[in-house]
């Protein structure tokens, strides 16, 4: 293993450079280094960018991703504001048409495709002249039809940055099944299922590939796939569904981690124990499922997906200053890493101390380094760039 990696060929930070990360961090924290001030740009703003977050305000992963992607704006002077949607493509439907109607419109908005509302939105951001960027969940079935790729028929459509939700999906799958059977070695382990919206393309692809992944072996079986609204209510009651159907159950696989907290209510009321006899797993790399794992409450989180918003802020800056990301491709996907028991603390440390300031944003803008031939958005170089490497 390279000593020079915060992740190993499986997906998992390496325990041994995160426990120095953690060292590091406390170090870095109270050295003096590049801040947002020192980097200050001039007082004109490079661009105008709307990001319009999907998830109400209180929705800890994406309150995440926002935090990154303003300390990346403060790095490359762009001027950021941010909306959300509360899960509503109406929302973002009517942030869309109020930005369309100012006088300074945005140069660039970002949004995630909600409620396959994307052709609408296209529909006026295109004739205004305004550049978007999508997010977080690819275009699918009859919007992919409709749509084609980034600038195919949309041409002011320049690109979009999505998770690999299925590969990520399909070593949850194994991680979880194989923990499963170190406890019953002999039987076929049942699994549930707890997805977002029926409708939603990146629910789907993230069950797709956990589903593909369980259909494939010969030791596990998906019971069923119950639909939530991607928090901690409606998670509650997909799970108590769920464990009426199949009580058994000795993995639970989990879309966000809101509605992971849910399905842990219902558990806990279970003759089911939790680390025990069954495994959860979820996505998100926040505090609570942070706590969870230390608790032995959850098994494995995927996540560092929240680094998104900033790289998608950066293929907007790089495009605006006439640097065209198309060489690279228009079409980018991020990689996706595991927090479990062995690496949570550490890596924990680094992601809630918040300190995003401490990475210099346009180190990894091809346009700030005319040298850089491809970008390079991963969670681990993030994490390093924060303990100053």
């Amino acid at each position: 293993m390279s000593s020079d990696r915060l992740s190993d060929s499986r997906g998992f930070a390496a325990p041994a450079i995160v426990l120095l990360a953690g060292v590091l961090l406390a170090v870095a924290l109270l050295l003096s280094g590049f801040s947002a001030s020192a980097r200050a740009q001039s007082d004109t703003p490079a661009i105008r960018v709307l990001f319009i977050n999907p998830a109400p305000p209180e929705d800890k992963h994406w309150a995440l991703t926002t935090e990154v992607m303003q300390a990346a704006a403060r790095d490359l002077n762009v001027d950021l504001t941010v909306q959300n949607a509360f899960y509503s493509g109406q929302y973002i439907l009517k942030y869309v048409t109020l930005a369309a109607q100012q006088p300074q419109k945005p140069d660039y908005i970002i949004f995630r495709n909600i409620d396959k509302i994307a052709e609408q939105v296209f529909a006026i951001t295109d004739p205004a002249g305004i550049k978007t960027l999508t997010i977080d969940a690819p275009m699918g079935g009859s919007e992919l039809k409709a749509l084609g790729g980034p600038r195919q028929k949309i041409k002011t459509w320049i690109g979009q940055f999505v998770p690999n939700n299925i590969a990520v999906s399909k070593k949850m799958a194994e991680l979880l099944v194989g923990t499963a059977l170190k406890v019953n070695p002999n039987g076929i382990v049942e699994a549930m299922a707890i997805t977002g919206p029926e409708a939603d393309i990146g629910s789907q692809f993230r069950l797709s590939g956990f589903a593909k992944t369980l259909r494939d072996s010969n030791r596990a079986r998906l019971i069923h796939a119950f639909p939530a609204n991607w928090d901690e209510r409606t998670g509650d009651r997909a799970a108590y569904k769920a464990f009426r159907h199949a009580a058994k159950a000795a993995v639970w696989w989990v879309a966000n981690d809101a509605m992971t907290l849910g399905v842990l209510n219902v558990l806990r009321n279970t003759h089911r124990k939790v680390g025990a006899d069954t495994f959860v797993g979820a996505y998100n790399w926040t505090e609570p499922m942070m706590t969870a794992i230390l608790q032995s409450k959850v098994a494995y989180v995927a996540g560092g997906d929240f680094i998104q918003g900033a790289a998608a802020l950066i293929l907007a800056y790089d495009h605006s200053q006439g640097r065209d990301f198309v060489d690279t491709g228009v079409n980018h996907t991020m990689e996706m890493g595991f927090l479990y028991r062995d690496n949570v603390s550490n890596i924990g440390r680094i992601v809630i101390a918040g300190a995003w300031d401490r990475v210099d944003f346009r180190r990894f803008s091809r346009a700030a380094n005319p040298g850089l031939t491809q970008y390079v958005f991963d969670v681990n170089t993030i994490l390093r760039a924060v303990l100053g490497q």
